[in-house]
């Protein structure tokens, strides 16, 4: 159990000097089976790259924060395991996990960039992986859903990375395209709205790698979509609000079930609090603040089926967003 006054950089450098010894676990055909037809084999293989990720993603924010060379070392060694190995990603649930998984390896990735010990090669090796493998999985995503949501996520990660500011652009555009279509004018998620109890869970995982995008797009190009209206009058500042008033202690009044799933106890670990501290430093917004500040260090949701994150779009979220 952490003690309150550690910071969340002490507590990734826990996470990180642990990664160090982890050796990495990619596959030739990596095989996702669909979750709800086959949530132990869907866990199981997930956990490959949950393990990896973590362990990349944790050493690569530890080498840009400390210049510590032994991290990023690390984090090559595990990345460049998936780009030399894997050549195939399968199973219904392979394009949604690998982007949401794999973004991880990429933020990674950038990272460690300037890295003088990743050679050119190497990184050509990591793109063409990305590009080959895992791009025509992501771009094939037929659903509008938080898999688009997902998908635009690791595309506009990956252009960052590559530095290829034209497809950037491009997906900047249908970052805009799926805020019009996907959002409600309330602010709510209508493709997530229907998914029973599991609704706000879906909107928290939805709003998660739509928000992480446009945090990519500031970084990048310094156009703000946080505080953007679509041409259809679609906010996310008003979705990150809305879903905000339920988790902030009304569950109860979340009209789309009577007994949503929701966190039973909020920690450093659950879902929502790794979006709010994200949000609270991008609005500003003192609500967000007063919901997180007793949990901090805020983490990042971890899967309670394996004890790993689950995602990335908002790990170490106060860390992330001194880029």
């Amino acid at each position: 159990m952490h003690t309150k006054h550690q910071t969340a950089l002490e507590v990734l450098l826990e996470e990180a000097n642990e990664s160090l010894s982890e050796v990495g676990h990619a596959v030739s055909t990596w095989d996702i089976p669909g979750f709800y037809q086959d949530a132990e084999g869907h866990t199981l293989a997930k956990r490959r790259m949950e393990k990896d990720a973590k362990a990349a993603y944790t050493t690569a924010l530890a080498y840009r924060l400390t210049g510590t060379a032994a991290y990023a070392n690390q984090a090559k060694e595990i990345m460049m395991g998936w780009a030399q190995v894997n050549k195939k990603i399968t199973g219904p649930d392979g394009p949604l996990v690998s982007a949401y998984l794999g973004v991880g390896l990429i933020i990674a990735a950038n990272w460690i960039k300037k890295f003088g010990d990743w050679s050119g090669r190497e990184r050509h090796l990591f793109t063409e992986w990305l590009t080959q493998v895992c791009l025509p999985e992501w771009d094939r995503i037929p659903l509008r859903n938080n898999w688009w949501s997902w998908s635009l996520h690791a595309q506009l990660a990956l252009y960052r990375f590559m530095d290829d500011k034209p497809c950037f652009a491009e997906e900047v555009m249908a970052l805009k395209e799926h805020l019009d279509h996907s959002l409600s004018v309330e602010g709510f998620i209508p493709e997530e709205a229907n998914r029973g109890k599991n609704s706000m869970w879906y909107h928290y995982f939805a709003l998660a790698p739509v928000t992480a995008a446009a945090k990519l797009v500031l970084d990048t190009t310094g156009e703000d979509l946080f505080r953007w209206v679509s041409p259809g009058g679609k906010s996310l500042q008003q979705a990150v609000e809305q879903f905000f008033h339920y988790a902030d202690g009304h569950v109860e009044e979340w009209p789309y079930d009577e007994d949503p799933i929701f966190p039973a106890q909020l920690s450093a670990g659950t879902w929502p609090l790794d979006l709010y501290e994200a949000m609270s430093v991008v609005y500003q917004n003192p609500e967000f603040e007063r919901l997180v500040a007793p949990y901090r260090p805020i983490k990042g949701n971890i899967n309670t089926n394996s004890g790993l994150y689950h995602s990335y779009a908002w790990v170490y979220p106060e860390l992330q967003c001194q880029d």
